[in-house]
């Protein structure tokens, strides 16, 4: 890639060729990309783009393995989404399955065959083809406000009007949520489920975690709600402070606002406990996200260990669990790594 092309493949809102605006230039003066020159110049010298393209052609993967060395990656967890996997990725891998992926499909059934279809799905995904756990990105069709009413979802199933991921359908899109979640308690996995920010395509005045009220406690198994639901990151804090089924991760505000892995890692742990809260990257397209963000975790929760000690709230030894948890053994035990 050129420097151009770089810039543009971390960049989450419009490309050139969908908007007429400056979109580059918007993208280039990010404090995200800013950050990230920096620390690649720090790594690979002031010429850095010629220096990665270099050791990319000479081994993809042993750049990947000389990142995540540098930043200390030693798994992923993978949200496999619509995409497919392109190259090998040299860590620990837990894929989880993301339930939209199938959605669309089940309006060629009925209404009964597409709910057992959908279970059956699930459950195999788990049971034979190994993956970790469920993702739902609900908040990206039709919000968080999620209803449980079979009655409702069969209504909506038979609606014929659409958006542009397909057909709308939100009680039936609702209940499959429930569905999932029900079916992820009883198998005993963690279900992410996409809360605040994201790309130009959320529905943000819906994407509140405080929404899940009620799901996570008629449910109560393992609910990730991703990204904190940063802005409303207090809110998913203090979720997980009252609701055991709740757990939070700080992927995409981390390393995608970089003053957040300070500020909103402090105001998480005003009130989360610590085997609640999981580093994460939100990583795609190119692997300098997860080493950049994986760099930036240690900063910011070295940060607030130090705060929090000399504020006489934990110990020296507090603090090394908080930071152990925070980047590994949370991760590692809720998705069983090995």
């Amino acid at each position: 890639m050129n420097e151009k092309e770089l810039i543009m493949e971390t960049a989450e809102s419009w490309r050139e060729d969908e908007i007429n605006a400056d979109v580059f230039t918007m993208n280039k003066l990010r404090p995200f990309y800013l950050y990230l020159r920096k620390e690649l110049k720090k790594l690979l010298g002031d010429n850095f783009i010629e220096e990665r393209n270099k050791l990319i052609r000479n081994d993809p993967v042993d750049y990947i393995k000389f990142l995540f060395n540098d930043a200390g990656i030693e798994g992923m967890v993978i949200d496999v989404g619509f995409g497919k996997k392109e190259i090998e990725i040299p860590v620990k891998i837990k894929l989880l399955f993301r339930i939209e992926s199938i959605v669309n499909e089940l309006f060629s059934l009925s209404f009964d065959k597409a709910l057992e279809y959908f279970e059956e799905k699930l459950r195999e995904k788990i049971k034979n083809e190994g993956y970790a756990g469920f993702k739902t990105i609900i908040a990206y069709r039709t919000g968080l406000k999620v209803v449980c009413n079979i009655n409702k979802a069969r209504e909506d199933f038979n609606k014929e009007d659409k958006d542009w991921y397909g057909r709308i359908a939100k009680g039936f899109r609702d209940y499959l949520v429930c569905e999932t979640l029900r079916i992820g308690k009883e198998l005993d996995v963690p279900i992410q489920i996409h809360t605040g920010a994201g790309d130009r395509d959320i529905k943000f005045d819906l994407s509140r975690p405080s929404y899940l009220t009620d799901l996570v406690r008629k449910y109560e198994g393992k609910v990730v709600l991703v990204h904190s639901g940063y802005p409303y990151h207090r809110e998913s804090a203090w979720m997980s402070y009252i609701f055991p089924s709740v757990y939070l991760d700080t992927s995409q505000i981390i390393p995608f606002a970089p003053l957040t892995a300070f500020n909103v890692l402090r105001e998480i742990f005003e009130v989360a406990p610590l085997n609640k809260v999981m580093h994460g990257s939100d990583t795609f397209s190119i692997p300098e996200i997860a080493w950049l963000g994986a760099k930036l975790a240690k900063k910011g929760i070295q940060k607030v260990k130090n705060e929090l000690i000399e504020k006489g709230i934990i110990d020296e030894e507090d603090g090394n669990e908080l930071i152990n948890r925070f980047l590994y053994d949370n991760a590692k035990i809720l998705y069983r790594f090995d």
